[in-house]
């Protein structure tokens, strides 16, 4: 009785803010996931200073993945990221569906289900986690983490890219 004492509320007084305060939230889930996707784009392009220049420098990736000795963790710099991919041979793809966020003042949380694909062949899917903070140029990943689950085919709603 409590709880539903307490939405009962919470549904008398949200929807005197929910205007202005709804509309503010959704521009900026907007930019915070524009800059997510922006990652991704980066990704494609195969384009380190597009990359290096959402991030805020020294920003961490992190992965974890199953490995024969157990679940393996690697962690490296955005920076290291950026190079690597700009000098490779390799095409990728990522795409997120369903992206969560959660945004309180200047920082924000991005978590999303994603498949990644590697020379136009699906490689696996997983989860990302982006946390931003909003700097004077703009929103800015600071972190990334995602987690590597192996599959042969994308769980993507949209399906395999065309």
């Amino acid at each position: 009785m409590k709880i539903l004492l307490t939405l009962l509320c919470f549904s008398v007084v949200l929807p005197g803010v929910s205007t202005a305060a709804s509309a503010a939230f959704t521009a900026e889930n907007a930019a915070v996931l524009k800059v997510v996707q922006e990652f991704f784009d980066a990704l494609r392009a195969k384009d380190g200073a597009r990359l290096r220049a959402i991030c805020q420098p020294g920003a961490q990736v992190t992965s974890g993945r199953p490995s024969p000795a157990g679940y393996a963790v690697r962690q490296r710099s955005v920076e290291t990221d950026a190079t690597r991919f700009a000098e490779s041979k390799d095409t990728y793809l990522e795409r997120m569906w369903s992206p969560l966020v959660h945004l309180e003042g200047r920082i924000a949380v991005v978590w999303t289900r994603y498949d990644f694909h590697l020379n136009e062949k699906i490689s696996h899917n997983g989860t990302d986690c982006f946390t931003l903070l909003k700097t004077d140029e703009g929103w800015k990943i600071v972190c990334a983490a995602y987690s590597v689950e192996p599959g042969a085919q994308t769980e993507n709603p949209a399906g395999p890219p065309r």
